[in-house]
């Protein structure tokens, strides 16, 4: 699982920076001192709206119909110490909801250490669905904003 999360995780990283240097209006920005702070994922999904209306799009066939299904669950604080796995009923009804919630609440998971804070025999398989799955939306949003040849060649990690 290390060797799938750091794979997830190096190309959630190129995603980011290929996106931000692409367009500055992708960058979540602090607009009082102007520190990119992170990626607007409303931004990228009016533009993933412009390109492949959500209402219309394939997600059987895109390799991340799971962002469309099920929502990643949020590590939270228990109140009095501890920490539960706990979701929410969000329905997903657009790119922006699939991004901002779905996508980013698995990079956020991943990013931060979540999977292994508490692992649950119930999201072990489905934690390597939602990286499979991830990878799949990650080159259809630089596909959807670029060449192949353009994103390929964004960021080299040597």
């Amino acid at each position: 699982m290390d060797e799938e999360i750091s794979e997830f995780m190096l190309l959630a990283a190129k995603l980011e920076f290929f996106l931000v240097n692409l367009d500055q209006a992708f960058a979540h920005v602090n607009e009082k001192t102007r520190v990119v702070r992170g990626i607007n994922w409303d931004r990228i999904g009016q533009s993933l709206e412009d390109k492949h209306p959500f209402a219309k799009f394939d997600f059987e066939r895109s390799g991340f119909q799971l962002f469309k299904e099920t929502i990643p669950q949020l590590l939270v604080a228990k109140k009095g110490g501890g920490l539960k796995w706990d979701s929410d009923e969000i329905e997903v009804s657009s790119w922006q909801v699939l991004l901002g919630r779905s996508y980013a609440q698995l990079r956020n998971n991943v990013a931060h250490g979540n999977k292994a804070q508490l692992p649950a025999a119930f999201t072990h398989d489905r934690t390597k669905e939602f990286l499979k799955a991830g990878h799949q939306l990650i080159h259809f949003i630089a596909g959807a904003h670029s060449s192949n040849e353009t994103w390929n060649y964004a960021v080299q990690f040597q």
